[in-house]
């Protein structure tokens, strides 16, 4: 459905149906975009105060009014240039992404402590696939080990990159806390040898695991036992 959006649009109705609204679709925008609050745990609950001062700070860099429904979020989003609105060859009012979508921090007013945070999840994004390169080092051979000696030169082969590359993708690793490294990385000549350990059990716990398909075609995926 995300594919299809993306490529054909979507109209109101189709943005509608997609809150879940089925037997009155066209009322969903007018619904309130923040949760209740009572079905939110002690945490979520705590923090939406901010999240709800953070909307409004976003708006106002537009002159749109606090948020408080799904249409006041379409709207903020069009004024943002996040999204655009054209009609089809019917005359159909559709939506469709910005792409490449915006830098948070060029459409929006954030604060230091937002902007960092957008940064970094961006690195985090950009190494992604090359943490999981590193973690089949682990399975080379269907069984699991604690252990891998290696540098940041032999990782950077590996995933088709350079030292600096290996270095952040094994510090996105290291980040969840299942692995460990020997010696700091941090300023580690390129050809220092090192090692790099796995705590299998806190990996079963806190990570998705994919292990290829099933005889019937599919996935064979285990859950985070936290989940």
């Amino acid at each position: 459905m995300g594919a299809g959006i993306a490529e054909n649009g979507a109209t109101r109705g189709d943005l509608c149906r997609s809150l879940g609204h089925h037997e009155n679709p066209e009322s969903a925008l007018a619904d309130s975009c923040w949760q209740d609050p009572e079905d939110l745990d002690e945490d979520e609950r705590a923090a939406q105060p901010a999240l709800i001062a953070a909307a409004e700070r976003y708006a106002a860099r537009y002159g749109r009014p606090s948020l408080r429904t799904h249409a006041d979020v379409l709207d903020l989003l069009l004024a943002a240039g996040v999204i655009y609105e054209v009609p089809d060859a019917h005359g159909t009012p559709r939506f469709y992404p910005r792409t490449p979508a915006p830098v948070p921090a060029d459409v929006f007013d954030l604060t230091e402590e937002e902007a960092a945070i957008q940064r970094r999840l961006r690195i985090d994004s950009a190494y992604e696939a090359d943490s999981y390169r590193v973690i089949d080092l682990f399975e080379p051979d269907g069984e699991r080990h604690e252990e891998v000696v290696t540098s940041l030169d032999r990782l950077a082969r590996l995933i088709d990159g350079d030292p600096h590359d290996a270095r952040e993708a094994v510090r996105l690793l290291t980040e969840a806390g299942d692995f460990t490294t020997s010696l700091d990385l941090t300023g580690l000549p390129s050809h220092k040898v090192f090692r790099i350990r796995c705590d299998w059990e806190h990996f079963d716990r806190a990570r998705i695991g994919i292990h290829g398909l099933t005889e019937d075609g599919r996935l064979a995926v285990t859950l985070p036992d936290d989940l």
